[in-house]
């Protein structure tokens, strides 16, 4: 087999995943692999670009959450088969999402394909339930500002990033970069529902906001056990894929409720995301909305001008979210609920601060208690500044896919 020296990314069809396809495709470039970009806002000129670069010895295709590998009819060939497939190119398909969003997509996939997941639990819920699928542990890694200073014929070149802004000179004290999703609109996806349906996610529900250390799939499974008694493994998967929902409310439930708490004791939350201003709080004036949902790198840039980057994990129990990283690389200071992954990484205090989903209560005091002693932050994000430099850039997750993509074909 020749040696794979050509990548294919996909961006335009999710902003953020493109966005992390970018820096990926960046190390590659520096490695002296060449890129092409499918790019869904212009699919046809892309295509054909792609298509004359795509060598099917030396090509592999690197996508997020099967984007490009769900049938689309673009990809499809006269045999009924994606282009893919019918080139037999190496896919490393990284899945940011919990595996259960997946389920049909994980059933069907081929040989050539690598699955990576973001989370360990989730590297372990496809060895049980898609025992056929290779997968391994990737972490979501921190997003840079890229500007770019000219395109080649085929990939994406971009410039180094910018040094930290002096963390003294800082606009905002607590920003948070995400998009809002209210109670509300999640709850109406459950009204259809006959009564039985509504009382058990209801359990689920409950059970996993009294305690949140525990992982959705492990909850949905004690309660489908309790309610069915022995069910076959791939029943179970089927039936905990068909509960997406439950992982949607849960994450937007305290999402909303870390928010909520922060403006209701009177501290100002500057959101840069969607739909915040339908929020509900006693003192909604304190959440300061960007106006609307924002791309990657008005989010980067917003850290770029915080003291202090909140994050509430999207229920990663053994993961990290890239809001912290991305916070980190900014000389921001991270603020977030914990996980297995992230305490091995990080230090509380030392180069980042953990607050608990089980302890709200407790979390204004400790953002005025960091906001009171800005030296004490300053030291405080200086030190995730060097850890995420040298650890959790895209640069780093890129050396284990160069590494994949290296021995590829001894594993077929």
């Amino acid at each position: 087999m020749a040696e794979i020296r050509k990548i294919i990314f996909i961006k335009n069809a999710v902003e953020t995943l493109g966005y992390f396809s970018e820096q990926i495709a960046r190390e590659l470039e520096r490695n002296g692999y060449e890129t092409c970009f499918i790019d869904y806002e212009r699919m046809y000129e892309s295509m054909d670009v792609m298509l004359h670069f795509l060598d099917r010895e030396e090509t592999a295709l690197v996508t997020f959450n099967f984007i490009g590998l769900r049938g689309e009819a673009v990809f499809q060939t006269e045999s009924g088969r994606s282009i893919w497939q019918e080139e037999n190119l190496p896919v490393l398909n990284i899945l940011v999402d919990h595996p259960l969003y997946y389920h049909s997509c994980l059933k069907e996939a081929g040989e050539r394909m690598r699955v990576f997941c973001v989370d360990r639990e989730h590297v372990g819920y496809v060895r049980r339930f898609y025992p056929g699928v290779k997968v391994e542990f990737l972490p979501l890694a921190g997003n840079e500002l890229l500007f770019s200073h000219g395109d080649g014929e085929h990939g994406t070149h971009r410039a180094d990033v910018p040094e930290p802004v002096l963390y003294g000179q800082r606009t905002f004290d607590l920003v948070f970069a995400a998009n809002y999703v209210s109670m509300e609109m999640l709850g109406e996806k459950v009204k259809a529902l006959d009564d039985d349906y509504r009382i058990f996610y209801r359990r689920i529900t409950e059970d996993l906001i009294a305690d949140p250390a525990q992982s959705v799939d492990a909850v949905m499974e004690r309660h489908i056990r309790n309610e069915l008694g022995a069910v076959p493994e791939e029943q179970l998967c089927a039936a905990m894929s068909g509960m997406i929902w439950i992982d949607l409310f849960v994450r937007s439930y305290f999402r909303e409720k870390v928010v909520q708490t922060l403006a209701d004791a009177g501290i100002i939350v500057r959101v840069f995301g969607a739909d915040w201003e339908k929020i509900h709080c006693k003192k909604p004036q304190n959440v300061r909305t960007s106006g609307g949902k924002v791309n990657s790198a008005a989010c980067v840039q917003a850290m770029r001008d915080a003291r202090i980057a909140l994050n509430v994990m999207p229920w990663f129990k053994d993961g990290a979210h890239d809001r912290v990283f991305t916070a980190m690389l900014q000389g921001t200071a991270a603020l977030t609920d914990d996980s297995r992954y992230l305490r091995e990484e990080c230090r509380d205090g030392e180069n980042i601060c953990f607050y608990s989903l089980r302890a709200l209560q407790q979390l204004p005091d400790q953002v005025v208690s960091l906001l009171e002693d800005p030296v004490r932050m300053a030291e405080l994000a200086e030190r995730g500044y060097r850890m995420a430099e040298k650890r959790h850039r895209w640069k780093n997750r890129a050396g284990l896919l160069m590494q994949t993509l290296c021995n590829i074909d001894k594993y077929n």
